[in-house]
């Protein structure tokens, strides 16, 4: 995992991410320190890229993919949106970095997901099943449920549920075989073997949250843009006639606002936790916890008093988050919205290592941390380096 972090005021951007990358193979995990997470674009570009979530795609180092796709940009964009366009739709049209075997597995991975996550829960209820016909129930239910579930999420741009089933043809994807294999021994297969067919390709062509998705930050000031701002995207792979991405609406400063703003990517609980005077897992189980006890002696046909609990507890969490604005967040904001922007990317920097001491101090193993780099973009000096990994240097 990763912890990064852009803090926009009037003057422009500061970015700060660590440096520890943890790569999973089939050999196993291994995490290492000095990664570097920012890359700014050449000038003229006002332009950094962050990355966080999965290091690859297609088999390929996202860096290698920034680098080649930066090569083709001539002059300044408009906006910042417009970079992260040009980047899908240069991964999407460009065929030569992108082997094809990387596709055919790119497309195996989220069918084998998707399996695998049906069968865990049928077997879940297969412990617990007193009958084979419940067992054949469970897998029925299952299965329909995941079709309905990826029928009402988004296309990804570029694609229809039509184009990746005639994808899966052109692979020789053996969908039988595949199916055969997961579900062997659980019985009902026959019965529900044509609707999990029916999931394959909009396992593909629509969109959801992957373990194999990059999370990518484009942060600066695109040519007529006099505001920092940032474009958030979710890349997944290349396979098909497009890139598996999505792109979200554009972050960050402007004119109408003279307080700062904050966006962060990926590991962020303890940021947040500080930026609203409390943890939000710790608010979570305080509010879980009261639900507990209004509900403790009513019954659960007792509509009026389950009504009043559940007003009450809306209006308590109402009242939280007014205080924690009030007194928290607003003025965090709005001293932000002062500073100069060597003093943004301190705050930026300190903010990113509260959530490295986080992870340091949690049970799991530590995910952020290493040296924390930083960096500030405005429109009269460009991108300026405040702290940074050492660089290899010729003589």
């Amino acid at each position: 995992m990763t912890s990064q972090i852009a803090v926009f005021n009037p003057l422009g951007v500061a970015v700060a991410s660590d440096t520890v990358t943890t790569i999973s193979t089939e050999r196993g995990i291994k995490t290492t320190n000095n990664a570097q997470k920012i890359w700014p674009l050449p000038e003229p570009h006002l332009i950094v890229v962050i990355e966080s979530g999965a290091v690859h795609s297609n088999g390929i180092h996202m860096k290698l993919l920034f680098n080649e796709w930066s090569r083709t940009l001539t002059s300044q964009l408009p906006t910042v949106g417009d970079y992260a366009k040009s980047f899908a739709n240069w991964f999407s049209t460009n065929s030569d970095v992108i082997p094809h075997e990387s596709q055919i597995r790119e497309v195996h991975t989220q069918l084998n997901d998707h399996y695998f996550e049906i069968k865990r829960r049928v077997d879940i209820d297969a412990n617990h099943a007193s009958s084979e016909e419940e067992v054949i129930e469970s897998m029925k239910r299952h299965s329909q449920a995941a079709y309905e579930w990826l029928e009402q999420l988004e296309l990804f741009d570029g694609v229809t549920d039509e184009d990746d089933a005639e994808l899966l043809e052109e692979l020789k994807v053996d969908l039988n075989e595949k199916i055969d294999y997961f579900f062997e021994g659980i019985p009902g297969l026959a019965d529900v073997r044509e609707i999990l067919i029916k999931c394959a390709p909009l396992v593909l062509s629509r969109c959801q949250d992957s373990g194999t998705d990059s999370e990518l930050g484009f942060i600066g000031f695109g040519e007529n843009e006099y505001f920092a701002t940032s474009v958030r995207m979710r890349c997944r792979a290349r396979y098909g006639k497009a890139a598996r991405l999505t792109i979200d609406e554009s972050f960050g400063a402007s004119a109408g606002d003279q307080s700062g703003s904050i966006a962060t990517f990926a590991q962020d609980n303890a940021i947040f936790g500080f930026l609203r005077g409390a943890q939000f897992d710790l608010m979570d189980s305080a509010y879980r916890y009261i639900w507990s006890e209004l509900i403790a002696n009513i019954d659960s046909e007792d509509e009026e008093n389950l009504n009043q609990a559940r007003e009450f507890l809306a209006g308590l969490r109402k009242h939280v988050d007014k205080i924690q604005g009030e007194r928290f967040v607003s003025p965090m904001l709005d001293t932000i919205g002062s500073l100069s922007l060597i003093d943004v990317a301190s705050l930026a920097r300190s903010l990113v290592g509260m959530q490295a001491i986080r992870s340091a101090a949690s049970p799991e193993p530590a995910s952020v941390g290493g040296f924390i780099e930083s960096l500030v973009i405005d429109r009269a000096s460009g991108i300026r380096w405040v702290h940074r990994l050492p660089q290899i240097t010729s003589e």
